[in-house]
């Protein structure tokens, strides 16, 4: 396939696009104060991340640069992981635990596409707009890991309440 860095950078927005969406419907599931917060926060992030590659594009739409082809390894397990995720949303009853895994496999997917962008970029601005975007999916990866890890040490504080119910009771006038 021969692509541009216009191209490049749609890639990008298309995938921040997804991921905000598949958060901010998470956070639409789930009771618990914390793990909403959590998610919201995370979707944000993404859409802060599509603001970027959005402006980045507009300063290098002027920039011209001959298509090469490439091979995006990682595009098909992207859209595996795609897949899973909508599948998981759709359930009635949803599975946190298998949303969350899901959430952390698309976070490095995520950060293995853009690494491999950054590989094929035609300038350096690009590259380092790549690279620093992969950094952030693994920033991304590492904070779900965190929350999973609580979610799964202390399930009967995440999956009935017990936390923010906890926070209410809690008098913090000492």
């Amino acid at each position: 396939m021969e692509v541009t860095d216009k191209e490049v950078f749609e890639i990008a927005v298309n995938s921040e696009i997804r991921a905000k969406e598949a958060y901010e419907k998470l956070a639409s599931l789930t009771k618990s104060d914390i793990i909403r917060d959590e998610l919201l926060f995370l979707a944000k992030e993404e859409d802060k991340h599509r603001q970027i590659v959005e402006r980045m594009a507009e300063r290098f739409e002027g920039e011209k640069a001959e298509p090469r082809k490439i091979e995006i390894d990682v595009m098909a397990e992207f859209k595996v992981v795609a897949e899973k995720m909508a599948e998981a949303i759709k359930k009635p009853d949803v599975n946190l635990d298998e949303i969350y895994e899901i959430a952390m496999e698309a976070e490095l997917v995520s950060e293995k596409l853009y690494r491999e962008l950054a590989g094929y970029a035609a300038t350096e601005k690009t590259k380092l707009l790549l690279e620093m975007l992969a950094d952030m999916e693994r920033n991304h990866y590492n904070i779900l890991r965190k929350q999973y890890d609580y979610i799964t040490r202390y399930p009967d504080v995440y999956r009935e309440e017990f936390y923010d119910q906890l926070m209410k009771d809690i008098n913090f006038n000492f």
